[in-house]
């Protein structure tokens, strides 16, 4: 384990701000040989910090995976999508993060907001 850091930013560099209370998770494999989940819950300037068992105590060593999963609420009311669905998954999100016992274990990911979709219906 290591400690963890860091932050989300949209590709102009600007913070994910409307994400409060969404969860950043890594997802790793120890040395064990077990695989190993670690979360941080974004704060109002876009930011992080993982925990694995105690607060703050980081994520596994090595390569992780990483996804962003939103604060959902109200299961029967989800929010608005406010990054492209892709981040929400391991398979697709396309982010990783090598934790490094020595760190400084402190990441930036870059993401994108949902594409709007033109709503052009027929009249």
């Amino acid at each position: 384990m290591a400690p963890v850091s860091g932050k989300l930013v949209y590709p102009d560099g600007s913070p994910v701000t409307e994400m409060e209370n969404a969860q950043v998770v890594f997802e790793g494999v120890g040395a064990d040989g077990k695989g190993y989940s670690a979360a941080g819950t974004l704060d109002a300037n876009g930011r992080f910090v993982l925990t694995t068992e105690k607060t703050g105590d980081g994520a596994v060593t090595g390569k992780n995976k990483v996804l962003v999963a939103p604060y959902m609420p109200n299961p029967e009311q989800p929010p608005p999508k406010i990054l492209d669905p892709r981040f929400e998954s391991f398979a697709t999100s396309g982010l990783e993060a090598e934790v490094t016992a020595s760190g400084p274990n402190e990441f930036t990911f870059t993401v994108e907001r949902v594409k709007k979709t033109d709503k052009k219906g027929a009249k």
